[in-house]
């Protein structure tokens, strides 16, 4: 399973540019994650390359339900509250069942 992948990372900015190149996306309070899913593995890494799959394991379960077989998504691993925001206590805590992960698509194919 290949594993060198660079996280996207978020850069603060006063102003939000505009243009074709780029894409913007909401500042969660989160982990920024890599989910690699290759067949009928898939795995969680941190930014430092840890391994963070069995610390998530509902993240990982979602991905394998994902009918492609092959793919890497990079993003912010989060735990939203009601009220729509990202709650970083909750995301340490083990009272996990079916929280929701906001994550951008960086890599994707179907592995035909």
């Amino acid at each position: 399973m290949r594993t060198a992948y660079e996280l996207c990372l978020a850069t603060a900015s006063k102003q939000v540019p505009n243009g074709p190149d780029w894409i913007h996306e909401v500042k969660h309070d989160g982990y920024r994650t890599l989910i690699i899913r290759e067949n009928e593995r898939a795995r969680l890494l941190s930014r430092s390359g840890t391994d963070r799959t069995k610390r998530y394991p509902w993240i990982a379960q979602a991905a394998l339900k994902n009918r492609q077989k092959r793919f890497v998504i990079d993003g912010e691993a989060v735990i939203l509250g009601v009220d729509g925001l990202s709650d970083f206590n909750a995301l340490h805590s083990h009272k996990h069942d079916h929280e929701s992960p906001a994550l951008r698509v960086r890599h994707s194919r179907d592995g035909q």
